[in-house]
């Protein structure tokens, strides 16, 4: 089922299918998906008082001479100096010890994750715990247009523990019978080219997750971000993008968009994925409706998308791998 798109609330701009009703959306989603002229030579892969107590006092309460006070003096002195250093070196060996630890933890839970992931490869986000500043806009409608990428870029995406707190949001859960790690990437990639985004993916993107059987993760988007995402694969296509089925969806505050695109996939529409939202719970975006099969094949009632009305998004999409 197709949503209004009142309110400016068309997919603008969306890299991965523009939400623009006719052939001017297919041309627009058949250039971001065959977008070849990123120039690989120059891509930049690089661009992470010890307070001492007086003891003297004792001393003055006794009636004892002057040598006997200073003695007893110094002999309080000396023991509690022992016990305060004493006390210190144990109090900073058992914080060493439990920085150790946890950095080994840390450390050890940081390379398993690495050694699970597809290709080893680290999101530039993976680590992030909370948004960087968002970039401006710029150009118009369609190719030329540039949305929110983050400063640092990708600062816009990262991991959460849960939706509530965030506007935009994707839930993902892998629905196959083993891992996956699944890839999200940005329209215009780390390079600032303008389509490149899923061209660079598969060796420098802004999120990578794995997600054992059944698992899930919350990711949380900056409002004016687009993006696209996959299970990653060795497949890939001329451009260097990921020749299987996409998910893409652009947030924005005037209405916002989700689709499952299978015109990457070379094997035609085998992958199962679904997408649903919260804001839109009677528009769901699969296999079989609101997709698109080809770049001038809609499936559905709709044209190939799902579309929200509201100035949030909260999306759930489900990975179950080839059919």
């Amino acid at each position: 089922m197709r949503y209004s798109t009142a309110s400016g609330m068309v997919m603008a701009a969306l890299s991965i299918g523009e939400a623009v009703a006719g052939p001017a959306h297919a041309h627009l989603h058949r250039k971001i998906h065959e977008k070849k002229d990123v120039d690989w030579a120059t891509l930049n892969w690089d661009d992470m008082g010890i307070d001492w107590s007086s003891a003297w006092a004792a001393g003055q309460a006794t009636k004892t001479s002057a040598a006997v006070a200073e003695a007893t003096a110094a002999t309080v002195a000396t023991t509690t100096a022992a016990a305060v250093v004493a006390a210190t070196t144990s109090a900073a060996a058992a914080k060493a010890t439990a920085s150790s630890s946890s950095l080994s933890t840390d450390l050890s839970s940081l390379i398993d994750d690495v050694e699970l992931l597809f290709d080893s490869l680290v999101g530039i986000s993976n680590t992030r715990t909370s948004f960087g500043s968002s970039t401006a806009a710029s150009g118009s409608t369609g190719d030329n247009y540039l949305g929110n990428v983050g400063s640092p870029y990708a600062a816009n995406i990262m991991k959460v523990s849960s939706a509530a707190d965030y506007d935009y949001t994707i839930t993902f859960t892998n629905t196959k019978g083993s891992g996956m790690t699944v890839n999200v990437w940005q329209k215009v990639g780390p390079d600032m080219q303008l389509l490149s985004g899923s061209a660079l993916a598969p060796k420098n993107t802004s999120l990578t997750m794995y997600l054992a059987k059944g698992a899930s993760q919350t990711v949380a988007f900056q409002e004016n971000t687009q993006i696209g995402w996959a299970e990653a694969c060795s497949d890939l296509a001329e451009s260097g993008a990921y020749a299987t089925t996409w998910g893409e969806a652009n947030f924005v505050s005037t209405g916002s968009g989700y689709d499952v695109s299978a015109i990457m996939n070379p094997n035609n529409n085998n992958y199962d994925m679904t997408i649903t939202s919260e804001e839109a719970p009677a528009c769901t975006s699969s296999r079989t409706e609101n997709m698109w099969l080809t770049a001038t094949d809609p499936v559905g009632t709709s044209d190939g998308s799902c579309y929200i009305a509201q100035s949030s998004a909260h999306l759930t999409v489900e990975m179950g791998g080839t059919v």
